[in-house]
């Protein structure tokens, strides 16, 4: 999101001033931490001028969770 954001010469006080999550919010979701609501990852793309589905993407590429045991047994889910 961090270069999403950058993209668009936008800091992070001013992403939060457009989009209404609080700016430390912003910042933790820029470094993996914390889940955001739907309306906030709604908010922030519209602010960004991206569908909602390239912002999670660029989240979930830049912050890749732990794998779940399901998808290592199951070689389909990978």
């Amino acid at each position: 999101m961090g270069f999403l954001r950058e993209q668009r010469c936008l800091s992070l006080a001013e992403l939060a001033g457009q989009a209404r999550p609080a700016k430390q919010a912003l910042s933790n979701l820029e470094q993996g931490a914390g889940a955001p609501m739907v309306d906030t990852l709604f908010s922030i793309a519209v602010v960004l001028g991206v569908p909602v589905t390239r912002l999670v993407a660029e989240l979930s590429a830049a912050n890749p969770g732990p794998r779940s045991a399901t998808s290592e047994r199951i070689p389909a889910l990978r």
